[in-house]
């Protein structure tokens, strides 16, 4: 089915895009430079293939000071799941990195979140990592699915990695 937004999936979206034009508006790179510089990766999208309305998941991956270490985190959001089963599987696998060495490795399974509310938030972050030196630290993740009822089984969406401190 093409891609249909309902009216609430308009208004969180009318207030992304409006929040995102801010600071496009600048400069096109400055949103970018920010993110670098804050250790994120830019904003990353997918829109799959589900049942019903099509479900679009928007992530970025940062590296963050916690408690006297680093963490790996994934935010985002969802919009469109729900209301009908749409995934059979739904994981997101988050590391912490030093030089594209595994540091910390968690996943979330956020499946029944998604499968069941409209939209909703994403987060999923590594253990802390004691550390005192940043150098070198990024975040990478994958995203492990696979799509009820297309009898192809999992699929892997490779995400981008933040850059490195």
């Amino acid at each position: 089915m093409k891609k249909t937004v309902t009216a609430l999936s308009r208004g969180m979206l009318a207030t992304a895009l409006a929040a995102g034009g801010l600071l496009v508006a600048s400069s096109p790179t400055s949103a970018a430079e920010t993110a670098a510089s804050r250790g994120c990766s830019t904003k990353q999208h997918k829109e799959f293939d589900t049942s019903g309305y099509n479900t679009d998941v928007y992530l970025t991956l940062c590296v963050a000071s916690r408690d006297g270490g680093y963490i790996a985190s994934a935010d985002g959001y969802y919009i469109d799941g729900g209301g009908k089963r749409k995934f059979d599987n739904f994981d997101i696998q988050i590391r912490l990195e030093r030089d594209n060495k595994d540091l910390k490795v968690s996943v979330c399974d956020i499946t029944a979140e998604i499968n069941r509310a409209d939209n909703g938030p994403i987060q999923c972050q590594t253990k802390i990592h004691a550390t005192g030196s940043s150098k070198g630290l990024s975040a990478d993740g994958k995203v492990n699915y696979d799509l009820d009822a297309d009898g192809k089984g999992g699929y892997t969406w490779a995400l981008t990695g933040s850059p490195r401190l």
